[in-house]
């Protein structure tokens, strides 16, 4: 196990980075999918209060009834104020801006510069605009002669989905845990046992640089920790060794051979001189 550590370890939290970082994008793209997903559902439900409202409104300004002073208008727009838990405010503007009718008469609030530009220089006749707390949807109304005469403006309170945004970044949270915990284990197994037989030739190299090999032991092979590729290694190590062994020897004699023959050549001057 000391020699995966010093081996492998390096690999392993590599491939523990990129699983995690990838995990990590999967995460960030299905919240923003989510979030997607719940902006559409909550704008559908607005087109189709701000599509029933722009019927009303026409209907009136055919009658040539001043939009301020309809009351059957007025009363459309306290009943559509009321068809979504969350809206808080249901607005009409001109083009100038200013709010010609809203559901709730005694407290007029205007709206922000940004959120009446959008509403009034879309290029859609249905827009969108989303803050931190407020999400604003709207319809531009028309005329009999096609001429813009204001917007539909629907206040939608986000914080009432704030729990639900929470639950679900909890649940994707915990998915994204279990699946890298998994993955790290399986890959931490994979690596361990697939590259075993790597370990332990980088460990029979260390041995042999450390301690050498002993070619006298036939049995030195069978005790080195078991595969395939390893017993080849350590089989060739012990051939090259026994090379080495058998040049040496070589040498050996022909240093003594020609130690020899010097000797007697010695021993031929001697006699000769004498």
């Amino acid at each position: 196990m000391k020699a995966f550590f010093e081996v492998h370890l390096r690999l392993v939290i590599t491939v523990w980075v990129i699983l995690l970082s990838v995990l990590g994008l999967l995460y960030l793209m299905n919240y923003m999918k989510f979030d997607n997903l719940m902006s559409q559902v909550v704008s559908s439900k607005l087109q189709v209060i701000s599509t029933s409202l722009e019927s009303s409104i026409q209907r009136t300004e055919r009658l040539g009834i001043p939009l301020h002073s309809a009351h059957n208008l007025q009363t459309s727009f306290s009943k559509a104020s009321t068809r979504e838990e969350n809206v808080k405010a249901v607005k009409l503007i001109d083009v100038k801006g200013d709010i010609v009718l809203q559901a709730n008469t005694v407290d007029v609030v205007s709206l922000p510069q940004d959120v009446v530009r959008r509403a009034l220089n879309s290029n859609e006749a249905y827009w969108l605009l989303s803050t931190e707390d407020t999400l604003f949807s709207g319809l531009q109304v028309k005329d009999s002669f096609d001429q813009l005469m204001g917007s539909i403006v629907i206040e939608y309170d986000k914080s009432a989905m704030y729990g639900v945004y929470a639950a679900v970044q909890l649940h994707l949270l915990e998915v994204t845990v279990v699946l890298f915990l998994i993955s790290a284990l399986i890959v931490l197994f994979a690596v361990r046992y697939g590259l075993s037989d790597v370990t332990n030739v980088i460990k029979l190299i260390h041995g042999y640089s450390t301690h050498g090999v002993s070619t006298n032991n036939p049995h030195k092979t069978s005790k080195l920790p078991s595969g395939e590729m390893t017993q080849k290694f350590a089989e060739q190590i012990i051939q090259s060794e026994k090379m080495k062994t058998h040049v040496s020897d070589e040498i050996d004699k022909i240093k003594s051979v020609s130690g020899t023959e010097k000797q007697i050549k010695r021993a031929d001057s001697v006699e000769v001189s004498q």
